[in-house]
């Protein structure tokens, strides 16, 4: 069997390292200004969301603008290293089996494009509901985009982490 070339994890890996440090940094300066930290605003929905705009005020606020620019960047790296990651358990499996998971590879890259996809709508719904101190369907949007997301994540996280026991399984 011919083995398959992958892309390197490089570039995404180093661009999501790099990218994570000012939005951490971020997160913590939206926490020290009393509220919680982006995820948590990302789930809101209207019930909470204006609840958290009051208690983060002006610097939280602040923070959470740029976190949510700077995550544009940060969702495409994400995204090609979801990928990449994705294409390497495919070739787990098959080589080791089973090889109906190998079949899979395709359709769990297309939905870590897709999280990446909701996170970018995510983004821009919370950009305005930041941008007017509020907004019950935009904040809906985002919650919904977010709670996909996450969702689409962790299919990605589930099919690498099976391809991890697989491939230490069969060492």
């Amino acid at each position: 069997m011919r083995r398959m070339k992958h892309s390197s994890l490089t570039g995404p890996l180093a661009a999501v390292a790099g990218l994570f440090v000012p939005l951490a940094a971020l997160d913590r300066r939206m926490q020290r200004a009393g509220g919680p930290g982006i995820v948590a605003f990302e789930l809101a929905g209207p019930e909470r969301g204006p609840r958290i705009l009051e208690r983060w005020g002006e610097d939280g606020q602040r923070a959470a603008r740029a976190s949510l620019v700077l995550d544009f960047p940060f969702l495409v790296s994400y995204t090609a290293l979801g990928v990449r990651l994705t294409e390497r358990a495919g070739g787990v499996f098959a080589r080791r089996g089973p090889r109906v998971l190998a079949g899979l590879a395709p359709a769990v890259s297309a939905v870590q494009v897709a999280a990446g996809a909701c996170d970018a709508i995510e983004n821009s719904a919370l950009l305005g509901v930041v941008a007017r101190g509020g907004d019950e369907r935009l904040s809906t949007v985002a919650a919904a985009a977010a709670r996909t997301k996450f969702a689409g994540l962790t299919v990605g996280w589930l099919y690498g982490a099976l391809a991890l026991i697989q491939r230490l399984r069969l060492r």
